[in-house]
């Protein structure tokens, strides 16, 4: 594992330190922010993404989501092709005989 070091010009620690922040709540939320921006530009995955921000799947999910950023990205096609597998598995389901 490797660090990163994030430096803080010294006028702004009064203020920080008065609204409740430390060096270890900057850092933490310093990563969470940037596992948010690479999973955006789609640098890591959801996966990588939560790991880096030492978060469980869900709970970057619901950082994602108060980002506005979506956790997939569906085009025309695919949309298409999601609704037609929706369509035979209704079909697949409603042709089975009882008890199935």
């Amino acid at each position: 594992m490797f660090s990163v070091t994030l430096n803080v010009p010294s006028e702004l620690e009064l203020p920080l330190s008065i609204l409740g922040y430390t060096s270890e709540k900057l850092s933490e939320e310093a990563t969470k922010l940037l596992a948010v921006s690479l999973f955006e530009q789609n640098v890591l995955s959801l996966g990588q993404a939560a790991k880096l921000a030492e978060l469980h799947l869900w709970d970057f999910i619901q950082l994602l989501s108060q980002h506005d950023i979506p956790v997939a990205e569906y085009d025309d096609e695919d949309i298409q092709e999601e609704l037609k597998a929706v369509k035979w598995l209704v079909q697949q389901t409603s042709s089975s005989p009882p008890g199935v």
